[in-house]
């Protein structure tokens, strides 16, 4: 290996990120070829991840959430009060959110953090997978749906029979 090898008396600097989907032999030469040519830095060591692709989650999924929750602050009524659709995120973080949740690096980690005063607070949804975040929207809205909301139909589902 051909590794350039840093003198801990030397900065390497910050370390570009390079991302490779290894989906064929030409791909997978051009990865092999940046490795070998990687800093190496006992002081600050390079981490390698090989893992299926990761996809993120699209905007679309976000829009949707998001009309979800505006959709339960127009109509549902809990003990005589509407809450706005910020409140609605909280609440579905809280309740509705799985207990245990897939990250965006694959990682299966509880839906608790600590915040500073040591209570726990719920991890933001935008550090959830693809396939997690879509099953988190399907409990809003059966949730929604367990209240008497009546849900638009998804507008992604309305331009695939345009």
């Amino acid at each position: 290996m051909t590794a350039l090898t840093i003198n801990s008396a030397e900065s390497r600097g910050k370390f570009q990120t390079r991302k490779f989907l290894l989906s064929g032999s030409d791909v997978l030469k051009r990865a092999l070829a940046a490795l070998q040519n990687v800093p190496l830095d006992p002081d600050k060591p390079l981490e390698l991840v090989v893992r299926e692709e990761q996809k993120q989650r699209g905007l679309d999924a976000n829009g949707l959430y998001w009309m979800r929750l505006g959709e339960i602050a127009e109509q549902a009524v809990v003990l005589g009060k509407k809450y706005s659709k910020e409140v609605w995120h909280e609440y579905a973080r809280q309740n509705l959110m799985p207990e245990v949740i897939t990250t965006k690096e694959g990682e299966l980690r509880s839906k608790w953090i600590e915040s500073p005063s040591g209570q726990p607070v719920t991890i933001s949804t935008t550090f959830l997978e693809r396939r997690c975040f879509s099953e988190y929207i399907q409990a809003v809205e059966a949730y929604g749906a367990g209240i008497g909301v009546r849900f638009s139909a998804n507008p992604k589902n309305l331009q695939e029979f345009a």
